[in-house]
């Protein structure tokens, strides 16, 4: 069972970050230390990943963050949501959805301004939404929420 749940997980993450799949490895012997690819937490959002991210959301929350190139508030908080993720070691996951690029994703949400974060869990909102940016210290609360 640990090897199927190994070879999905791979095979999702490869999904979600656009790489090829591995070569199957043969199975490690009786008593060897086995080592399980972890979901990645960072993922760009897309209409083809949508539903793989929503799945995601069963095991650990997802931030749901509406950006774009050209919004200054996003590129301001843009490094802040990086260290908070990094500093979580990846207990929730970065979604970061292009809102220029996936209008279809910003109208399911009803996302009318930028930034806006939103707390996904098991595929539905959850808990509240932060829109616009009012400091590092108001998103660490807000993650901290999670």
């Amino acid at each position: 069972m640990l090897r199927k749940s190994t070879v999905i997980a791979t095979a999702v993450t490869a999904l979600l970050m656009g790489a090829a799949l591995p070569a199957a490895a043969s199975p490690a012997p009786h008593g060897a230390a086995r080592q399980v690819t972890a979901e990645p937490s960072v993922v760009d959002v897309t209409a083809a990943n949508y539903e793989q991210v929503m799945r995601m959301s069963a095991t650990r929350p997802v931030v749901l963050n509406f950006t774009a190139s050209w919004c200054h508030w996003c590129q301001k908080m843009k490094p802040y949501l990086q260290q908070y993720n990094t500093a979580d070691n990846g207990s929730w996951v970065w979604a970061r959805v292009d809102a220029d690029a996936n209008r279809a994703i910003l109208q399911k949400y009803g996302v009318r301004g930028l930034p806006t974060l939103i707390n996904v869990q098991n595929g539905q909102e959850a808990g509240s939404r932060m829109v616009g940016y009012d400091g590092p210290q108001a998103l660490r609360t807000w993650l901290n929420n999670l």
